[in-house]
């Protein structure tokens, strides 16, 4: 994606949709400069009986700053969505807890602590776990324990889990093809393109992101999906499972080769996933998660506007429950004595996928990562593999040192180059912090 300039565009929907087609981006590493308004308090948001007009927040500027800081934790308020409730007993995290404010996590040139990093990059709340205790757990901007947290693009990361596990129990065959599992794509440029590419992103399907063209695809998207119900129009398709059929185009290259993230694929990996399982994503994410792992709060998903669930960025969820997802794949999906997803699927993912394949991307900023079942993976020290979304949601697994870190954010702008850099120096420092001997 290349810059774009909001100048042009007068017309306030298409503002408002210009910062919801970032929000889709979380792997790009340019979009336009904003500033955000400074003159609004945040911590007036939605008070009072009612609240200033200035101060309220709705479906139309939501994912505005410092709006946005509210709206993150506040998901079921502005949309409809999907429960999702703990059940049995709670997986106690036990602790060993050690100030990390001072811990150096910048470079030279530009020095910067823990604390300092987690102001910079707007974080809501950061939980540090190592070998499974609790080293770190901080709330922010109105965020508790309890809260659920908007997650954007890191719920294209459940996705992955549900279709790597339905390939990992022989229930999902990765070479078939997506007309053969979905007829109803048959006639899309979806067709030919095989589970795994769709998993992996490199299906070949053009999906237009020209922010300055109103015709552009992510419009549409953006429309059928409820995010912004201006840009629907008369007679376009409704609910996102209905746009994915009218994209047609592809690109040059041969499917396989090219990896290019883009949220439609994520919706088509989750209704294969959905189909071969017989169950919906909530449903599978209740019943593989939600309930055995021994979640804490309820979550919830959000749905589209004719009941679809919104796959690739609609998860909220509390701080310490991101954090049990990710030290079960620490565990290879063991918890205690229950494998709840098989241990391959962690293997998998921290291995890695097509680092060639993601190159072709040309995302400056994770130069060499690359792309597995909706898991992004850093191979160089620290090596992990993360959910990622936009605004600064995320869950890092650490394998070799042992660590997990979830960080939920409300960034001003939907820019993971203004964020990936520090974060990924912290997860080193933590690393040289929690396992010294492990270093020469």
């Amino acid at each position: 994606m290349s810059s774009f300039d909001f100048r042009p565009l007068r017309r306030p929907c298409l503002q408002v949709a210009l910062a919801l087609a970032g929000a889709l981006l979380i792997g790009v590493a340019d979009a336009p400069a904003q500033t955000p308004p400074a003159a609004l308090d945040p911590t007036r948001l939605m008070q009072g009986f009612p609240p200033p007009p200035e101060y309220r927040v709705h479906i139309g500027n939501w994912q505005q700053w410092p709006q946005k800081i509210w709206s993150f934790q506040h998901t079921r308020e502005l949309f409809p969505t999907r429960r999702l409730a703990p059940s049995g007993p709670v997986w106690v995290l036990p602790e060993a807890r050690q100030s990390l404010d001072a811990l150096a996590v910048g470079t030279s040139e530009a020095p910067q602590t823990w604390l300092q990093m987690l102001a910079a990059t707007h974080t809501d709340a950061a939980l540090v776990l190592h070998r499974g205790r609790i080293v770190e757990e901080r709330y922010f901007n109105g965020m508790a324990p309890a809260t659920p947290h908007l997650m954007f693009s890191a719920t294209k990361s459940m996705v992955g889990l549900m279709a790597a596990a339905l390939i990992a129990e022989d229930r999902l065959d990765p070479q078939a093809r997506v007309a053969t599992l979905l007829p109803e794509l048959a006639a899309s440029a979806w067709a030919d393109a095989t589970v795994r590419q769709v998993l992996d992103m490199t299906d070949g399907v053009r999906f237009t992101e020209v922010y300055t063209d109103p015709r552009s695809d992510i419009f549409a998207y953006i429309g059928a999906m409820g995010w912004a119900p201006e840009l629907k129009k008369v007679g376009a398709p409704e609910g996102i499972q209905s746009m994915l059929g009218t994209l047609m185009g592809l690109h040059d290259e041969p499917r396989g080769t090219a990896f290019r993230y883009r949220s439609p694929a994520t919706d088509v990996a989750a209704w294969i996933a959905a189909r071969a399982a017989g169950q919906s994503l909530s449903d599978w994410v209740q019943q593989r998660l939600w309930g055995p792992l021994g979640m804490e709060h309820e979550g919830n998903l959000m749905l589209d506007p004719i009941g679809t669930e919104v796959s690739f960025a609609g998860m909220s969820a509390s701080l310490r429950d991101m954090g049990r997802i990710g030290q079960m794949l620490l565990q290879k999906g063991r918890v205690q004595d229950r494998q709840l997803i098989p241990a391959g699927v962690a293997e998998e993912l921290a291995q890695g996928g097509d680092v060639r394949a993601f190159a072709a991307a040309g995302i400056a900023h994770r130069q060499g990562w690359s792309y597995r079942s909706q898991w992004w993976v850093h191979p160089q020290p620290p090596r992990f593999f993360a959910a990622m979304g936009a605004f600064g949601q995320r869950i890092v697994v650490l394998p070799e040192a042992e660590i997990v870190v979830v960080l939920l954010g409300s960034h001003p702008q939907p820019v993971s180059a203004l964020i990936d850099p520090s974060q990924v120096r912290a997860f080193a420092a933590l690393d040289a912090l929690l396992n010294p001997k492990a270093k020469p």
